[in-house]
C-alpha cells in the first residue's frame, strides 16, 4: 500500500495503539511508556507491519517537533514558580553541574561498557542528560512526598530537557563538522549551544508574555477559542525560534510556558487541562511512530553490554551527579538518595535520538542505529525499574509525607477553623474559603490563609489553589453545599481526597446523599455541625492525641460506633496527616486527634472499652 492511504493508516494505527496502551497502563497501574514502546516495536515494519513511519518522510520530523512543543509547554505550564523558588538552588545545581557530570559519566559508560566509538559515545552521553517531565510528573502525581522534593524533581525534569537536548544537538554539530568537510570553530561550537538557549529563551519569554496579555484583555479572545489560540501561539513561537536558529524551539516552548503562567491568566486551569490531553495524545503518537522504526535484533545485539551501560547510568552516573550537585543542600540524605534514584528518560530523548540517527546516517556514520537502540533501551529500563519502585523506595526511606501539600477547608466556622489549625500544626498548607467575610477575618486573625468566595464556583476554588490541592474538607453548616463542593472538587480538579461534613439522617443526610460522596464522610459519621460549633464556643471541650492500640479493629471508621461525645478530627500516619473520614482504617502506631466534650481520662477509658468490643464484632 502506498501514498495517502499508507500515511493515513500509519497515523490512525499509531494513535489507536497509543491510546490503547495508555488505557491498559492506567488500568494495570503500569508506566505507559513501557507499553507504548512494546506496542510500537510490535506494530512496526519489523513486527506486524501495521505502522510505517518511513511513509511520513520529512513529515515525521515536523510531527515530532510540533508534539514536543506542546509537551514541553504543558510541562512548564504545570511547574509552579512559587514552589520552584523554594528549591531554586538545588534545581540550578542539577541542571548545570549535574548535566556536566551526567554527560561525562554517560560518555564513559557508552565508551567503556557498550563499546561505542568516541564520537557516538559523546553523543549518547549528551542525550541521556535529560530526564523526562512526561514520566516524572505523572509519577510524582501518584506519590505523597514532601512538596519541596517533588518540586525539585519536576523543576529538574522540565528545565533539563531543553538544556540537555540542545547540548546533544550542539555535540552533533561538532561531531559532524569534525568528521565532515568543514571544521567548526570554537566560537561556532559555543554558539551552537549558548545561541540556541539564548534565542529560544528570548523568543519563548516574549511569546508567553504577549499571549498572556492578549488573554487578559476582556472579550478579545472568546472563551471557546482560547485553547486553540494558545495552541496556535505555541506552534508559532516554536516555529519562529526554529527559523532563527535550528533546534532553538525546544527552549522557546519551555520559556513560553514559564512566562505565560507568570501572567496569571484567567481560566488558566482549563488551558492546562486541554494541553494535558494534547500531551497524552502527542506522547502516544510519537512513541508508537518512533519505536516502530526499531529492529528487535539491533536492540538484542547490544546484549549484556547495553543493559550494563544502562545500569551504570542508574546506579553510578546519576547518583554521582546528584551527590556532586547537591553538596551543601539542606535536603536530608534520604531525599538526596530518592532524587538520585528518580531519573527516567522520556519523549525528548527518544525524539532527539531518532532525528540523530537520520543525521548520522546522512553524514556517513554507520552506528547511528546503535545510538537509537541504546537510547530506547535506556528509556525502557529506567522507566520500568524506577517507575515501578518509586513508591516502595519512598516508603522505605520514610519520605511518604503530606508535609507542605495543600489542603482546602471550605467553611470558616469554629469547627472548620479548629481542624484547619490542627492540619497546619502538622505541616499541611491550609487555605480556608467562606462566603461570610466576618468568618474569613476570624480565620485570618488566627493565622490561617483565608479567602472570601463561593466554593461552588470553579474560579473561587482555582484562586484558592485547588489545582494543586491534595485534599479538601467541606465543613459549612449546609450539608448539601458540602456534598456539591466535594463533587465539584473531584470532577473539576481531581481532588480524590475530598470529604464533606453531613448532618444527621433526619436533617437531610439520607442514603442518596451519602452515596453521592462515595461513603467517605468527614469525621467518620454524620454530625450536627452547629451543635459542635456551639460546644467549641461555649462548652469546656478538650483536644487530645490518642495512639491507636494493637487491639483496634481492622474496619473502616464508618463502621465503628464511637461515643457521641468524641469527634475524630485528624489521623496522623507517620508524616502523613489527613482529615479523619469514614473510609479510614486505623492501625497500631497511628495517632488520632480527638475533640471531646468529656474529660480526657473519661474519653480514653471509653476508647479502651470500645477496642475489644469492636474487635469481637
Amino acid at each position: 500500500m502506498h501514498g495517502e492511504s499508507a500515511v493515513l493508516l500509519t497515523i490512525a494505527w499509531a494513535i489507536g495503539l497509543g491510546l490503547l496502551a495508555q488505557i491498559l497502563a492506567h488500568r494495570f497501574r503500569l508506566p505507559a511508556i513501557v507499553l507504548l514502546l512494546a506496542f510500537g516495536v510490535t506494530a512496526g515494519p519489523y513486527g506486524l507491519n501495521l505502522v510505517h513511519p518511513s511513509q511520513l518522510e520529512e513529515g515525521l520530523g515536523i510531527l515530532v517537533k510540533l508534539a514536543v512543543a506542546i509537551i514541553l509547554f504543558e510541562g512548564a505550564l504545570n511547574l509552579r514558580l512559587g514552589d520552584l523558588r523554594q528549591a531554586a538552588r538545588e534545581v540550578r545545581s542539577l541542571v548545570t553541574l549535574g548535566v556536566l557530570v551526567s554527560w561525562v559519566g554517560g560518555t564513559l559508560a557508552a565508551l567503556l561498557i557498550a563499546g561505542f566509538p568516541f564520537p557516538l559515545a559523546l553523543l549518547f552521553g549528551a542525550l541521556v542528560t535529560v530526564t523526562g517531565p512526561t514520566v516524572v510528573q505523572p509519577l510524582l502525581k501518584r506519590m505523597r512526598v514532601p512538596r519541596r522534593l517533588k518540586t525539585t524533581l519536576e523543576g529538574e525534569a522540565i528545565l533539563i530537557d531543553p538544556i540537555g537536548a540542545i547540548l546533544a544537538v550542539a555535540v552533533l554539530d561538532v561531531v559532524i563538522s569534525i568528521y565532515g568537510a568543514e571544521a567548526l570553530t570554537l566560537w561556532g561550537a559555543f554558539w551552537a549551544y549558548a545561541g540556541r538557549l539564548l534565542v529560544g529563551g528570548v523568543v519563548g519569554y516574549a511569546g508567553g508574555a504577549i499571549l498572556s496579555r492578549l488573554f487578559k484583555v476582556r472579550r478579545l479572545v472568546p472563551a471557546e477559542l482560547r485553547n486553540l489560540v494558545a495552541l496556535a501561539g505555541v506552534w508559532l513561537v516554536f516555529a519562529i525560534a526554529e527559523s532563527l536558529l535550528s533546534e532553538a524551539g525546544i527552549m522557546a516552548a519551555v520559556a513560553m510556558g514559564l512566562s505565560f503562567q507568570r501572567g496569571e491568566v484567567p481560566e488558566e486551569r482549563r488551558l492546562r487541562q486541554f494541553k494535558e490531553q494534547l500531551t497524552v495524545l502527542g506522547i502516544s503518537l510519537l512513541f508508537i511512530l518512533l519505536a516502530a522504526n526499531l529492529r528487535l535484533e539491533v536492540i538484542a545485539a547490544e546484549g549484556w553490554r547495553g543493559v550494563a551501560t544502562v545500569l551504570a547510568l542508574m546506579f553510578v552516573v546519576r547518583p554521582a551527579a546528584v551527590y556532586l550537585a547537591m553538596r551543601g543542600s539542606s535536603f536530608t540524605w534520604q531525599e538526596k538518595l530518592f532524587i538520585a534514584w528518580i531519573g527516567p528518560r522520556g519523549i525528548v530523548a527518544a525524539s532527539v535520538a531518532s532525528l540523530f540517527a537520520l543525521s548520522l546516517e546522512t553524514a556517513g556514520f554507520t552506528d547511528g542505529e546503535r545510538l537509537l537502540a541504546l537510547t530506547f533501551l535506556t528509556i525502557a529500563l529506567t522507566v520500568t525499574l524506577q517507575g515501578l519502585t518509586a513508591n516502595p523506595i519512598a516508603r522505605l526511606l520514610g519520605l511518604k509525607s503530606t508535609t507542605g501539600h495543600r489542603a482546602l477547608v471550605v467553611g470558616a466556622g469554629p469547627l472548620a477553623r479548629y481542624t484547619a489549625r490542627i492540619l497546619e500544626e502538622h505541616g499541611r498548607r491550609v487555605t480556608v474559603i467562606d462566603r461570610n467575610l466576618s468568618l474569613v477575618y476570624a480565620a485570618q486573625r488566627e493565622g490561617l490563609e483565608a479567602h472570601q468566595g463561593n466554593a461552588l464556583e470553579e474560579e473561587v476554588l482555582e484562586r484558592a489553589g485547588a489545582d494543586e490541592a491534595e485534599s479538601l474538607l467541606a465543613a459549612t453548616a449546609n450539608p448539601e453545599v458540602n456534598v456539591l463542593t466535594v463533587q465539584l472538587a473531584r470532577e473539576a480538579f481531581n481532588i480524590t481526597r475530598a470529604y464533606p461534613v453531613v448532618d444527621t439522617p433526619e436533617k437531610g443526610a439520607g442514603p442518596q446523599l451519602v452515596e453521592q460522596v462515595g461513603g467517605r464522610i468527614a469525621f467518620g459519621r454524620p454530625i450536627d455541625i452547629r451543635d459542635w460549633e456551639h460546644a467549641l464556643n461555649y462548652e469546656p471541650v478538650e483536644t487530645f492525641v490518642w495512639a491507636v492500640p494493637k487491639e483496634w479493629p481492622n474496619v473502616p471508621l464508618g463502621e465503628v460506633r464511637l461515643p457521641p461525645e468524641l469527634l475524630p478530627l485528624v489521623r496522623i500516619q507517620g508524616r502523613n496527616v489527613e482529615v479523619a473520614h469514614s473510609g479510614q482504617t486505623w492501625r497500631k502506631g497511628e495517632r488520632v486527634v480527638f475533640l471531646s466534650r468529656v474529660p480526657e481520662a473519661e474519653a480514653l477509658e471509653a476508647l479502651q472499652r470500645l477496642a475489644p468490643v469492636a474487635q469481637e464484632e
